[in-house]
């Protein structure tokens, strides 16, 4: 282990004493004076370069419009390799196709006046009047002439009694209506049959039926028995013809109230079978 030697101090450590510094900076190691105070002035030996003015740019003339540039060679131009393309378009004509269009409208309107000129009087009905310039002759002539000659048409009014109207149509006798009719017939039988169901007259009802009546006959009898007529006080008529010996009769009644002459009256009512039984009408079967 080293100590300090005598007096604490190492010579090695001892502080220097800090050299003066010199009030002038530029009287140690400097000979020259020190420098002007503007560094703008020119110094001696020293010349300022001469500026030289920039180089003149080229002028050149504006080529008229539609032409092409120089170098550049009239016309179309080459396209890339692989395309085609479409040929250029012609110019357009000014007033090439002015007098076209206009001999299409004038034709159109001379059609359409030829047209109108030609439907107008259909269309109106004033072709024969001589005012509208139609021909007097022929509108006169298409005039028919008043005959002297009565019509010819028959009229034949059916009377209510049934006596005078004929028949009717075709197969079937004449009509009988319910305010005259003759008890003993088979238009009687089916008549008073009709009026009974309306009335609830069970005793006349039965009185008109046979002895051996059908499966409807007997159904529709023991159906009037059972339930209560309407009693509407229509009037009704009735009619008969023969069909394969039998005796068929239709009884019912019509809308306006006349005796019936369509096929529609006598969709509306009943026909029945008729047997005369010792010197009596009576009815034996019914159809709806």
């Amino acid at each position: 282990m080293t100590y300090p030697p005598p007096g604490g101090e190492n010579p090695q450590y001892q502080l220097q004493p800090e050299p003066q510094q010199p009030s002038d900076p530029y009287s140690q190691g400097y000979n020259t004076p020190p420098p002007p105070t503007n560094y703008y002035q020119q110094q001696p030996g020293y010349s300022q370069p001469q500026m030289q003015p920039p180089p003149q740019q080229p002028q050149y003339s504006q080529p008229p419009m539609g032409t092409p540039p120089m170098g550049v060679q009239p016309g179309p131009y080459p396209s890339a390799p692989g395309t085609v393309l479409p040929p250029p378009i012609p110019p357009a004509k000014q007033g090439g196709n002015l007098g076209v269009i206009l001999a299409v409208v004038v034709g159109l309107v001379v059609v359409l006046g030829v047209a109108a000129v030609l439907l107008i009087p259909k269309l109106t009905g004033d072709e024969d009047d001589p005012q509208a310039g139609g021909d007097p002759e022929t509108s006169a002539s298409d005039d028919p002439e008043p005959s002297d000659e009565p019509s010819q048409e028959a009229s034949e009014e059916p009377t209510d009694d049934g006596g005078d109207s004929g028949a009717t149509m075709e197969g079937w006798g004449t009509p009988v209506s319910s305010d005259d009719f003759e008890a003993n017939s088979p238009e009687g039988a089916a008549l008073t049959y009709r009026l009974a169901s309306d009335t609830d007259d069970d005793a006349a009802l039965q009185s008109v039926v046979c002895a051996s009546p059908s499966d409807n006959m007997q159904f529709d009898v023991d159906w009037e028995l059972e339930y209560e007529g309407g009693n509407f006080g229509f009037l009704l008529w009735s009619m008969s013809k023969e069909v394969s010996g039998a005796t068929q009769v239709w009884v019912g009644w019509t809308m306006d109230d006349l005796p019936p002459d369509t096929q529609d009256d006598l969709d509306s009512g009943y026909t029945f079978t008729a047997v005369e039984e010792s010197g009596a009408w009576k009815l034996c079967d019914v159809e709806y």
